[in-house]
């Protein structure tokens, strides 16, 4: 018998994962996480050669346009792949599809897929307790914000915690070694501008240090601010939509800016969705690029539709509410 049934969280929204409880039939085992020096290396490597590429290249245009690029596909990794895809199987992928996605995923530089989804559900499942891995109400600000992720106790990937996608040996190796794709994506950020690829005016020190490194601390910062801020409503600049179990809030400009990561209130009431803004106004670019790719049959099954009862409780009108995507 499989070990994998539907877990619930506040308000009665689905988490897919493994029974609740603490024991679970071992299948997959436990994948053993990077070296925390390593772990320590990564977080210090973003942010000193971020602060080398404001000191050795100022901004101009071009590194600007590419560091935006690179920062848009990046946070799409974290929000749509790692978090939609592998946390709430808000939409279906064939297998050769959800290695491509696994593999783009890894770009955000937030570990790799199963760990993210792993540590994820147990956001969920344990919201604001001293077992939800991130939660500024049961933890410092700080340990929450980013600590959490450099806590050797959290390195580590129950694969049976996730057994949907860790039965795949593809993702399983991916989510070890999601160092080995990451940095490949920088070197060949190195060899686009050191061949003249991304313009004149791009070398490549300059497109590795603003196409890799400025980006990725970027999308480390925003996780910190999802994991934060969107659970601490007395900080102005967001609203409770939806009077949840937690304590989640919508923030509008990390919603922008985060593309759509910022409606939290709206993802805790309903988390099974693929839409994170409920509302016309609450723009969800991650939604949006998730729609082409289902009109272009890349994905399919994209859970669009929020309930009519949700919609009511949170006082939106039918006519708001997107068509199903394809």
């Amino acid at each position: 018998m499989s070990v994998a049934r539907e877990a619930f969280g506040s308000r009665g929204n689905a988490v897919t994962d493994v029974a609740a409880g603490d024991h679970v039939a071992p299948r997959f085992g436990v994948q053993r996480g990077e070296p925390f020096w390593f772990a320590m290396f990564r977080v210090l490597e973003r942010h000193a050669f971020a602060l080398a590429a404001l000191v050795w290249f100022p901004a101009n245009a071009s590194l600007l346009a590419l560091c935006a690029a690179s920062y848009a596909i990046r946070m799409f990794g974290m929000e749509a792949i790692y978090h939609r895809y592998f946390s709430h199987r808000a939409f279906k992928a064939s297998r050769p599809m959800q290695l491509a996605l696994a593999l783009a995923g890894t770009q955000c530089g937030l570990r790799g897929p199963l760990w993210w989804a792993s540590k994820h559900r147990d956001h969920h499942r344990y919201v604001e307790t001293k077992r939800d891995p991130h939660s500024p109400i049961a933890h410092s600000f700080w340990y929450a914000y980013l600590a959490w992720m450099r806590a050797p106790g959290n390195f580590d990937t129950d694969l049976d915690w996730i057994p949907d996608f860790a039965r795949h040996a593809e993702l399983r190796w991916l989510n070890r070694f999601y160092a080995i794709p990451l940095y490949a994506g920088a070197a060949l950020l190195f060899l686009a501008g050191h061949y003249g690829w991304l313009g004149t005016g791009v070398t490549g020190v300059a497109a590795l240090l603003w196409g890799f490194y400025v980006p990725t601390l970027l999308v480390l910062h925003g996780g910190g601010l999802v994991a934060t801020v969107t659970h601490m409503p007395k900080i102005p600049g967001g609203y409770r939509r939806f009077e949840t179990a937690d304590c989640s809030v919508n923030r509008p400009l990390l919603g922008l800016l985060l593309l759509g990561a910022g409606w939290h209130n709206n993802h805790h009431r309903h988390s099974a969705s693929a839409r994170a803004g409920f509302a016309w106004y609450e723009l969800d670019v991650s939604y949006w690029v998730l729609r082409g790719l289902a009109a272009m049959r890349l994905i399919r099954g994209l859970r669009s539709q929020i309930p009519a009862d949700v919609l009511t409780e949170g006082g939106i009108g039918k006519a708001r509410v997107a068509s199903p995507a394809p």
